[in-house]
């Protein structure tokens, strides 16, 4: 097969180029290429994390043949935690996060194809807009509620020991789970509603989707910073060696 090499999607994939990110514990500048996802922070020895919004290879069929086998497995790890290496626990947990910044990327994908599929409703993107909303929310309910689940009995409570509850973020954080899973309910109440009805009530439910979609995307986005640039620094600062082994310990044992 041949492929279409002016591709927009895959260009900025098969020819990367260098950005440089801010490492979040010494604030030096990391190189990290848009073909790439973390770097090792040269002066601290920091892991740097590079945000990926939702490409060509999230949906295209030709994606790995596309930009190449590497590079495809580079940017789409698995969901499994990578505890291999020099990778602590927070940097589990950072990687984990990331995974929840790509699904936003296609969340909001979701949103525009129903949109667009809204005005001719037997069109091919409608479609693909309700398989993007579903593989979300398959997302969410597998690793975002285990991600929940592990931050809620793992991690906080080791947090709690150190600072009391009273004076922990996490108690704020708990409630915003809370109000991102109550989002989660309504949007998967709407994907049955989208799944059922091929009817002349699409436009007003697809509108219902890409009004949750504009108010938990955002949500969710801040909701991640919160715990990347204050939570985690925190932990860093507080927990000992044993304390971060028998949180990683139990972060793996903990499962559905």
């Amino acid at each position: 097969m041949t492929f279409d090499k002016s591709c927009p999607g895959s260009r900025a994939i098969r020819k990367p180029i260098p950005e440089d990110i801010k490492c979040p514990k010494c604030g030096r500048d990391v190189e990290i290429w848009t073909d790439e996802l973390k770097a090792t922070c040269p002066n601290c020895g920091e892991k740097v994390f590079r945000e990926q919004e939702i490409s060509c290879i999230d949906w295209c069929p030709q994606a790995k043949e596309c930009v190449g086998p590497e590079v495809y497995e580079r940017l789409r790890p698995g969901v499994q935690e990578d505890f291999s290496g020099s990778d602590t626990i927070l940097d589990v947990i950072k990687r984990e996060h990331e995974r929840v910044l790509e699904n936003i990327g296609l969340l909001r994908a979701s949103s525009l194809c129903l949109k667009l599929g809204a005005l001719t409703p037997q069109s091919a993107v409608r479609g693909k807009g309700i398989e993007h909303l579903s593989k979300v929310l398959d997302f969410f309910d597998k690793d975002v509620g285990l991600h929940f689940r592990r931050e809620a009995e793992v991690l906080f409570p080791a947090l709690e020991k150190h600072l009391g509850i009273e004076k922990s973020p996490t108690q704020v954080l708990l409630g915003e789970h809370a109000g991102i899973w109550r989002w989660y309910s309504q949007m998967k109440e709407k994907l049955v509603e989208l799944q059922e009805n091929n009817g002349e009530y699409s436009e007003a439910v697809s509108a219902e989707v890409e009004g949750i979609i504009s108010q938990v995307a955002p949500f969710l986005q801040e909701h991640i910073k919160k715990e990347n640039e204050s939570l985690l620094p925190l932990a860093k600062s507080l927990l000992g060696e044993e304390e971060l082994d028998e949180i990683a310990s139990r972060w793996r044992a903990l499962s559905n």
